[in-house]
Parts: C-alpha cells; sequence; structure tokens
C-alpha cells in the first residue's frame, strides 16, 4: 500500500479545465436568452456546440474528488484522530469559498434566501422539492458532502475487499438507476444525490487500485477490473461518447452519456497515473492551466455573481455580438480577481489553522 498520495500536476491542470469549461458553458447559456431573436450564424451555432460540453465538467470534479478523497482517507485510515483530522480539513478548505459563495449570493441575489438555507444545510441538490429556485452551482458541493458523510465511515470500518465490492456495487447502483429513469420514462433528476454517485464511486475504485497497488482485491474484483481496464471498454466508450455529441445516437439511447462520461475521466486519470510525464498529457502541466487549477474551486463558486452584475446593470435589451463578448471579459476578469484575492487573503491563511486544528499522529 502506498503511504502517501503525490501530488500530480496533470491532476491540477484537468480541475483547471473543468472549472475553465463551466464558466463558458455558464456564458454561453445564460447568453441565449436575449439570441433568440436575432439570426444564429454557423460560427455561434458551432461555438454553442463546443460550450455544451461544459456540462460535463462536474463529472469531471465528481471523479477527481472521488479518487483524491478516497486517496487521502487510505493514508490515515488507521490513525487515531481519522474523523477529527478529515472533517477538519473538510472545513477548512470547503467552507471558506462557500460561506463567502452563500453570503454574496443572499445580499446580491433577490428570491435566493431558500437556496442559501438548503445550501446550509448541503441539501440544495434538492431545490426542486422544496420549490426553492436555483441560483447557483452549490448543487454539486451538496451531493461531494452527502458522499463523505458516509464515505469516511465506509473506508474506516470495512474491509478492503468489501470497500471494492462497495465502490463497484455504488457504481452500478447509481448508473443502473438514472439509465433506467432516462431510458424507460425519458426523464431523471440529475441533481439527486443518487443519480449522482457513479461518478464519486468510480473515483473512489481508482483510489483503491492505486493507494492499495492490489491489496484486498479477490478474484471477482481483479477479473472486474481487468475487463474495466481493458482497451475493448475504453474503445466502445469512446464510441459511444462520441456518437452522442456528433448527433448521430439519438433519444433514449442517449442515458448512458453521463456513466461514459465518468468513465473516460477515470481513464484519463488513470493514464496519468500509471505513465507519470506522458507526453501525451503534458499540455495539463502548462502554468496556464495550473494557474486555473489552484483557483478552480473559487472560480466555480465565484463566477456566477459576475455574470449576474453584468446582466442587472450593464447589459442592453438588445443582444449584440459586442455585448457578449465585454460580457465575457467582464465576467472573466473579474471572476480571476476575485479568486486571486481569495487565495492570498483568505483561503491560503485558513489552510494555515490547520496546526491548530489537525492532530498529529
Amino acid at each position: 500500500m502506498r503511504k502517501n498520495l503525490q501530488h500530480v500536476k496533470e491532476l491540477d491542470g484537468l480541475r483547471g479545465c473543468a472549472a475553465a469549461s463551466v464558466l463558458v458553458l455558464h456564458l454561453f447559456i445564460t447568453g441565449r436568452a436575449n439570441h433568440h431573436a436575432v439570426t444564429q450564424p454557423i460560427a455561434w451555432r458551432i461555438a454553442v456546440r463546443i460550450a455544451d460540453l461544459g456540462a460535463f465538467g462536474v463529472d469531471v470534479f465528481f471523479v477527481l474528488s472521488g479518487f483524491l478523497i478516497t486517496s487521502l482517507l487510505f493514508t490515515s485510515r488507521e490513525k487515531k484522530s481519522f474523523f477529527h483530522n478529515f472533517y477538519w480539513k473538510r472545513v477548512l478548505r470547503i467552507q471558506p469559498v462557500y460561506l463567502v459563495h452563500l453570503l454574496v449570493t443572499w445580499l446580491l441575489i433577490p428570491g435566493s434566501r431558500g437556496y442559501v438555507f438548503l445550501a446550509l444545510l448541503f441539501i440544495v441538490n434538492f431545490d426542486d422539492k422544496f420549490h426553492v429556485q436555483d441560483n447557483g452551482p452549490a448543487w454539486t458541493l451538496s451531493i461531494e458532502e452527502q458522499f463523505y458523510l458516509i464515505w469516511p465511515q465506509i473506508i474506516r470500518r470495512f474491509s478492503i475487499p468489501n470497500i471494492y465490492r462497495i465502490c463497484i456495487a455504488v457504481i452500478a447502483f447509481s448508473a443502473g438507476l438514472r439509465t433506467f429513469m432516462l431510458a424507460v420514462t425519458g426523464h431523471a433528476m440529475l441533481r439527486s444525490t443518487w443519480y449522482r454517485f457513479d461518478g464519486l464511486a468510480m473515483g473512489a475504485l481508482l483510489a483503491c487500485e492505486w493507494m492499495l497497488e492490489g491489496e484486498g482485491a479477490t478474484p471477482m474484483v481483479r477479473r472486474f477490473l481487468k475487463i474495466f481496464n481493458s482497451r475493448p471498454c475504453f474503445v466502445v466508450a469512446l464510441i459511444y461518447e462520441v456518437g452522442i455529441l456528433a448527433g448521430s445516437i439519438h433519444n433514449r439511447a442517449s442515458a448512458l452519456i453521463l456513466l461514459t462520461t465518468n468513465y473516460l475521466v477515470y481513464c484519463t486519470i488513470r493514464y496519468i497515473l500509471y505513465h507519470p510525464g506522458s507526453r501525451s498529457f503534458r499540455w495539463l502541466r502548462s502554468s496556464s492551466l495550473l494557474f486555473l487549477g489552484a483557483i478552480s474551486y473559487s472560480m466555480y463558486m465565484y463566477h456566477v455573481f459576475f455574470i449576474y452584475l453584468f446582466d442587472k446593470y450593464l447589459a442592453s435589451p438588445i443582444f449584440s455580438w459586442p455585448q457578449f463578448f465585454w460580457r465575457a471579459a467582464f465576467t472573466i476578469a473579474g471572476t480571476f480577481l476575485l479568486c486571486i484575492a481569495s487565495l492570498h487573503l483568505m483561503e491560503r491563511p485558513v489552510q494555515g489553522l490547520r496546526r491548530y486544528v489537525v492532530h498529529p499522529d
């Protein structure tokens, strides 16, 4: 078993790509409301189609988070302060930016109190059940925190073979339920926790394979991983994904798209881990992507403020291309400045408090 998880720069770059893709997606989907009244040139339609891929950015976050957090849990699995240290580290990492997001949302956006209240309870991904308006990206944090309320207990209290089995079972249950609902009924509330756990569980499964180095894997698990990690499985998933995105597979056949997306992210991370320094992913180590990776969390949580401010105070009621680009420039510049300030003035100083609350074992 590996004693620690070494820092992998490519994963920082991958996280930066995911956050940037979500920002671009939101710039386009919130810009469509006024665009329906004007002729859509082919350049716009192509740009929108590309921007739509940003919807998969949250799935990259889920798989990455499942891998990284499970790996860290394994490194401290036998320590006395396992739960104390884990939850304090999560609080210091997540809460500062999260609380700033909720405070600014409450002060800035009318009618957001319900969203803020549910987000404080980490159940805002069920906002539709409470008839609450969606005002931001906190739903993904709710899913993650619900998962990590349970997952440390499993890592601590279950045997290694059973942890493998639980990962596989969660992947099968979550992906199977979501696929069934989409294929049979034609709809599913994709923000519901049970429909999104497969990405986190897939990352956790990779952490088991990577950190444990085969330790505790039963013959059944080894056979599963051999098939799951095989080239034919990857090729089938890739063909399906490309077919969906190209529009050649239609209607309810697209029900598996989140499963194949999660799986391809899993394969990407696995390749990076087992081929360190690979030229194929050298671009993920670029300084620009590493910068985006460093501010990815705050960028994900803050960018909605600047879109809202521009639309409320600076936008004209008639769509124009110059306005669209000014809106993008305003949002990106404002987000970057706020994220840099947040990183240096709040996030890193708060992380420094670990020495007071995290127990050395």
